[in-house]
């Protein structure tokens, strides 16, 4: 049997801390348990929020010396590093929402003491403990807004944990670039350039104005189709956008309020000029997953020339990344979309 008194001998621990009472986790049976790592901590910008502390060769931290190498990797700047959950291995499963409700108050005693304008949740548990939500996977890039009841305000970004990114290594690409664009929108206050313009095209002359600057160009333009449904061959298409550098069109179709559906008269002339867009051979068109809009339009009688698909371009940098549009949209937009 083990030593317990010995086994925890030396840590900063608090076993009957007055803040634990009522929860199921706390073991009462070791005289020493949960760990309240923020004692040692000191002010810093950036706060990085593993799940729950792990005793690992009878030392305990919030990360593995791995972890720590590949946040330094990524993170080149000074930070403090802490549990989310501030006893020793601890699952999400075992985490009740009253047990979290208890430990919630140490977080916040880690962030009241550090005074970060920015935290990094890593992993699912740490960012329900923070945002009371889950899913990583989705959630991962986005910020948040957070106020301890101490009062101190700062941004929550979660990310993948980084025992995620050692073990699958397309994680770290995500990792590396939540990491980045949050720093670099929270911390330095860097603000995303652009000046983004959309118009809705109502009349036919607009249409074909639209058709003979893009048509004639070497531009590259984005498209993107909204449709009625997934089935090509029952289904129609709602709208169609281009985007360029310099704007982007909306161009209604299929659509109740639509002046250019089937049925009124600037149909034909409608489709004479997207074809004049999509066929040329010298502007290039930008699709995300192009089989899918290709197989719409070819219904309409279109063949689309010069296509570039960036769903298969990803693959061929990466082909273990995940290549759905809004994972794109996160790695390489991050600021954009937070703007939207």
């Amino acid at each position: 049997m083990f030593d317990l008194n010995k086994l925890y001998a030396g840590h900063k621990t608090h076993g009957d801390n007055p803040l634990c009472d009522g929860c199921s986790i706390l073991e009462k049976s070791k005289p020493q348990h949960s760990v309240m790592d923020y004692e040692d901590l000191k002010e810093s910008s950036v706060l990085f929020l593993s799940d729950s502390l792990k005793y690992r060769l009878g030392e305990i931290s919030c990360f593995s010396k791995p972890e720590i190498a590949l946040i330094n990797d990524c993170y080149k700047e000074s930070y403090q590093l802490a549990a989310s959950v501030k006893c020793p291995s601890v699952k999400e499963a075992d985490m009740s929402p009253s047990n979290m409700k208890l430990c919630r108050a140490h977080l916040e005693a880690t962030i009241d003491k550090v005074k970060p304008k920015l935290v990094f949740p890593c992993g699912n548990l740490a960012m329900k403990m923070l945002i009371k939500k889950s899913g990583i996977t989705n959630k991962r890039g986005k910020s948040y807004e957070y106020t301890t009841n101490g009062g101190h305000s700062c941004i929550v970004v979660p990310i993948f944990h980084p025992y995620s990114c050692i073990k699958e290594p397309r994680h770290t690409v995500l990792f590396r670039a939540d990491i980045k664009n949050a720093y670099e929108k929270y911390v330095l206050g860097k603000k995303s350039e652009g000046n983004f313009s959309y118009k809705v095209l109502t009349k036919i002359e607009e249409v074909q104005d639209l058709a003979e600057r893009l048509g004639n160009s070497t531009q590259t333009i984005a498209s993107d189709l909204e449709t009625t449904g997934l089935n090509f061959l029952k289904d129609s298409i709602m709208s169609i956008s281009f985007s360029t550098q310099d704007g982007t069109w909306v161009i209604p179709l299929d659509h109740k309020d639509s002046p250019f559906r089937k049925g009124e008269e600037p149909y034909d002339a409608t489709w004479k000029s997207l074809k004049q867009i999509l066929e040329s051979p010298t502007c290039r068109k930008v699709f995300h997953n192009a089989k899918f809009d290709l197989k719409f339009l070819l219904n309409y009688g279109i063949h689309t020339r010069n296509v570039w698909d960036t769903k298969i371009m990803h693959h061929l940098l990466d082909e273990n990344m995940p290549k759905s549009l809004m994972d794109l949209t996160k790695l390489y937009f991050a600021n954009e979309l937070e703007d939207l």
